[in-house]
């Protein structure tokens, strides 16, 4: 056996490292037993107000499940991580895209509600219940808008900040804020710069064709075609603006004020639009079973949106119009109007209105872009559609 003497001198290089084992060894407990120390962010929201937070954040609520995508976008390592409560499912608008949610992050078929789809159902009790740091709501969608004071009042009190983002009210104005905000509170800035400089270089984009554009084609935007009465048309908010942007003139605008309004078959004979475009709101289940509304998302084929399109538009009032006639109605994804991803909807309505300026752009292409550069899903079935001419 050697004594420590013998030991020092044949072996220097062993005892200097058996020296700095120990202080190694403090760094790790230091580092395991320290707390994240909390960072102090003040932002304002997309209602204008300032709120005051301390990140990480690791515990929210969000309104509706519609927003996950969002999150995707952000954190498609783990797009629900913190995520402790919605009011409701993302499956409410997304069936498909809820089952890949769940098979890829089994933890989030866990997560709480605190309400169904509309803001009455709201339980502020449960949302204090799941002690969140943060509430996230839309300005103007089915949950909790930016004037329910009392609900804010309540959860103020209960040491929960509120943040408000949009995508409905005002999404040409307020889409990327919406994004660069929830980077910050996330702590994910990389990733929200990233998808807006996507975004705006494609805004972009349109807006610089549409821009000499002297004659533009008058357009009908027709809102859930099949699913309720003719003919609710959307105006102001929505997808209503990106019709302008796009180089067409929104025929509901003078008429009707608004976000939606409900217009007669006969304005709509009247007017005899260029162009017409249903937010198709109808599943491939609905399509199957011979339903009314028009039907795209997942599980559709071109063909099955180009007929469930072509069915809904089989109607006397519609055949006589010359954006019938012309092949020049068309179809797209009703959820669109609320998410992230509405940059395809404004390169389909740039595409229907001025097909010469735009013949080298695919909304297609550009979703199947943004789900493969930027969320962990796959992109499955229709999106948008053309009526079929026989």
């Amino acid at each position: 056996m050697f004594s420590e003497s013998s030991h020092n001198a044949s072996n220097p290089i062993h005892y200097k490292w058996i020296g700095l084992i120990p202080s190694a060894l403090l760094v790790v407990v230091t580092a395991v037993l320290s707390p994240v120390r909390a960072e102090p962010l003040t932002l304002t929201d997309l209602a204008g107000r300032e709120v005051k937070l301390e990140r990480p954040i690791t515990r929210f609520v969000m309104s509706e499940g519609r927003y996950i995508p969002l999150l995707a976008l952000l954190r498609p390592g783990e797009p629900t991580a913190g995520l402790v409560g919605t009011m409701s499912g993302l499956g409410d608008t997304d069936p498909a895209l809820q089952a890949q949610l769940f098979a890829k992050f089994p933890q989030s078929r866990d997560i709480p509600r605190f309400g169904t789809k509309s803001a009455d159902s709201v339980s502020v009790e449960k949302i204090i219940d799941l002690a969140p740091q943060l509430a996230i709501f839309g300005l103007s969608d089915h949950g909790p808008g930016s004037r329910a004071g009392e609900l804010i009042d309540q959860l103020s009190a209960a040491g929960v900040a509120v943040v408000f983002i949009d995508f409905r009210l005002d999404p040409l104005k307020n889409t990327l804020p919406s994004i660069e905000l929830l980077g910050r509170i996330l702590g994910e800035e990389a990733r929200a710069s990233d998808y807006s400089e996507f975004y705006r270089a494609r805004v972009e984009m349109v807006r610089q064709r549409t821009a000499g554009v002297r004659k533009k084609p008058s357009v009908f935007l027709q809102v859930h075609p099949g699913r309720f009465e003719c003919c609710w048309g959307m105006a102001e908010g929505m997808l209503g603006p990106f019709v302008e942007l796009a180089g067409g003139t929104n025929i509901a605008d003078a008429v009707a004020p608004g976000p939606t309004a409900q217009h007669t078959a006969e304005f709509l004979l009247t007017e005899n639009p260029d162009i017409w475009i249903g937010t198709a709101s109808g599943t491939s289940e609905e399509y199957l079973a011979n339903a009314s509304p028009v039907a795209l998302g997942a599980r559709m084929s071109q063909k099955m949106a180009a007929e469930s399109l072509t069915r809904y538009l089989s109607a006397p009032e519609f055949q006589a119009l010359d954006a019938v006639r012309n092949g020049r109605a068309h179809s797209i994804w009703h959820n669109f109007y609320n998410s992230p991803f509405n940059i395809v909807a404004l390169e389909a309505f740039a595409k229907w209105i001025h097909p010469e300026l735009f013949q080298d752009i695919d909304p297609h292409t550009t979703l199947q872009t943004i789900f493969e550069r930027f969320t962990p899903f796959q992109l499955e079935g229709t999106y948008s559609a053309s009526v079929r001419r026989d």
